[in-house]
């Protein structure tokens, strides 16, 4: 197929890209206006590349990418503490973003993700960690708390006192202060239960 070698050596730089990048990109290396829509079909029906949401795709047959469909976004909730092993089980992404998608579970790479969308004076407390092929935005355990009780998600009570026993209160007390004051009250009624 025409332009292959171009695409990958392009598109293996990013995560995830857009119909539109392709277009951009195709058009730009000399290939007509229809040709884009048909290099994607092709590309996907030879699982060369994969669907990660509507319009946004990658090359990697990794999970790590996926919320890189939902930018801005950073992994949460479950996935963060499957990843600091605050619970041994094994979790699907959890892509909290503040991004306008529909909101809930939905299927991409064939696996459930969860979707959560945060106002963006509440996306704070990630931090960068390197996955199979990229880096990735991933909630800190103060974040993950906080995130916990603002979408009222219970857990067991072993895991919330796992969690709250390795919590920073240092940097705990700093995202209080830029969470609205109903949060502020639910977790400082949950931390005075364990300590």
């Amino acid at each position: 197929m025409k332009y292959i070698n171009e695409f990958f050596r392009h598109f293996s730089k990013v995560p995830a890209f857009s119909a539109r990048d392709v277009e951009l990109f195709l058009t730009y290396i000399g290939s007509s206006k229809k040709y884009p829509k048909r290099f994607i079909q092709n590309m996907l029906a030879g699982n060369k590349i994969f669907r990660l949401a509507k319009g946004v795709y990658t090359i990697y047959k990794n999970s790590e990418v996926i919320g890189f469909a939902f930018s801005p976004f950073y992994y949460g909730l479950a996935y963060t503490l499957s990843y600091y092993n605050v619970w041994e089980e094994r979790a699907n992404p959890v892509i909290i973003t503040t991004k306008y998608v529909r909101i809930g579970t939905r299927k991409s790479m064939g696996i459930n993700i969860s979707i959560f969308r945060l106002p963006k004076k509440m996306f704070f407390g990630y931090t960068m960690v390197k996955g199979e092929s990229f880096y990735y935005p991933i909630s800190d355990l103060e974040k993950t708390f906080l995130d916990l009780l603002y979408f009222d998600i219970s857990l067991r009570e072993e895991t919330l006192y796992q969690l709250v026993r390795r919590l920073d209160y240092k940097k705990l007390k700093g995202y209080l202060l830029l969470s609205p004051t109903w949060l502020k009250k639910k977790a400082e009624k949950v931390l005075s239960k364990y300590n």
